[in-house]
């Protein structure tokens, strides 16, 4: 069985490398045509599917046995979604804004292979420290959030905002793996942990 990551984020990546499996990164740009209006965990969701749908439409063959794997992160309060920053004072505003309040960062996640489809949703909460501008400013000035939802990195400089996490790390850095684990093996026949592979390294 073949399985595909419908993700170009270095971050996901990342978590699916620390499974010494064998899988492909494959992507399509379906997600700039979305227009998504929903509630945030079903823009999620749908965003996801989407991604996942494209790339195994692209990748379907009769007789290749292929899953596909898509998400989408999303950071949010209430129904407002606090997406990648435009630019520097955008950047800036979204942190500010973050700054000492609880926000929910939500993954949705689709999973699709020949005549099934799986699609669900992570939500973890993160409580940020209150952030001066001088902070705010001089960590715009290192580019890591630049490019991630919400305008930070949990697993970088950023981990020096929160106050406090509830919920899935991993979901937080955009792939909530011990959910979508469970839903491989259980659903798709598809282990992620082959241990003996682990004990002979």
């Amino acid at each position: 069985m073949k399985l595909i990551l419908s993700s170009s984020s270095p971050r996901r990546q990342e978590i699916m490398d620390m499974f010494d499996i064998e899988y492909i990164v494959d992507t399509t740009d379906v997600e700039r045509t979305l227009v998504l209006t929903s509630t945030p965990h079903i823009n999620a969701m749908v965003s996801a599917f989407m991604k996942a749908a494209s790339v195994y439409e692209k990748n379907i063959d009769e007789e290749d046995d292929i899953v596909v794997l898509g998400a989408d992160t999303t950071v949010t309060i209430g129904d407002y979604q606090f997406g990648k920053p435009k630019d520097d004072d955008d950047q800036f505003s979204m942190l500010k804004y973050l700054s000492g309040k609880t926000h929910d960062v939500i993954t949705g996640y689709a999973i699709i292979k020949k005549d099934y489809k799986y699609v669900d949703y992570v939500v973890s909460k993160v409580k940020f420290k209150e952030l001066s501008e001088e902070t705010i400013k001089n960590y715009i000035k290192t580019e890591e959030g630049g490019d991630k939802a919400g305008s930070y990195a949990l697993q970088g400089i950023g981990s020096i905002f929160i106050d406090s996490i509830n919920g899935d790390y991993q979901n937080i850095i955009g792939l909530p793996i011990s959910k979508i684990y469970d839903v491989l093996k259980t659903k798709f026949s598809l282990d992620l942990l082959d241990f003996e592979k682990f004990e002979n390294q």
